[in-house]
């Protein structure tokens, strides 16, 4: 931590003030690139050095009161009315896992009827994403279970219930990527 200490007294007022500015939206990706490419730092941090200091300074910004405010939490009456709100037909909710840098989180998507570059007669419409904490969790013994899964069941199934159509999370224990829900559908052109 010292390291990165004097690794963040050395850069430029302005530096600094562009990186924070990146903190406090809460980008960390674009605030390792700066660092990396502009920061002048000799010698160049490493992607994970430069990540472990961002990481850092974020828990600096958040104690402090400056980082914008997590968006709030999506509820079942926000997800149903938003799948209303689609003009194709909606033919199932699926929830998926995602990662990052950061770690892993899950998608909830509306299942429309439409040709995609993904399915020829499928599509998925983002609804919402679930992340509760970053990769450390593993480390530390703290998942599975996933809270960002059972929340993403919980909501994508009452969502997906009130809407008449089925609900589909092919991993919802174990953060991977698994068939999609179209997958196992036969092709209604057919």
């Amino acid at each position: 931590m010292q390291e990165q200490d004097s690794w963040w007294a050395s850069l430029s007022p302005p530096m600094r003030d562009r990186i924070d500015d990146h903190l406090r939206q809460r980008r960390l990706l674009p605030a390792i690139k700066l660092l990396r490419s502009d920061g002048g730092l000799e010698p160049q941090p490493g992607l994970y050095e430069a990540q472990d200091m961002m990481l850092a300074r974020l828990a600096q910004l958040r104690a402090a009161g400056w980082v914008e405010p997590d968006e709030p939490a999506v509820e079942v009456p926000q997800l149903v009315q938003a799948v209303t709100a689609i003009t194709d037909p909606v033919v199932a909710m699926e929830a998926l896992w995602d990662g990052d840098t950061q770690g892993w989180f899950v998608r909830l998507y509306a299942i429309v009827r439409r040709p995609s570059r993904h399915h020829p007669c499928f599509d998925e419409v983002p609804l919402a994403w679930f992340r509760r904490g970053g990769d450390i969790r593993l480390f530390r013994g703290e998942v599975p279970p996933w809270p960002e899964a059972a929340e993403a069941v919980e909501k994508g199934q009452a969502a997906a219930s009130s809407i008449g159509v089925p609900f589909y999370f092919a991993n919802p224990d174990t953060p991977d990527y698994g068939p999609r829900w179209w997958d196992s559908q036969s092709d209604p052109r057919s």
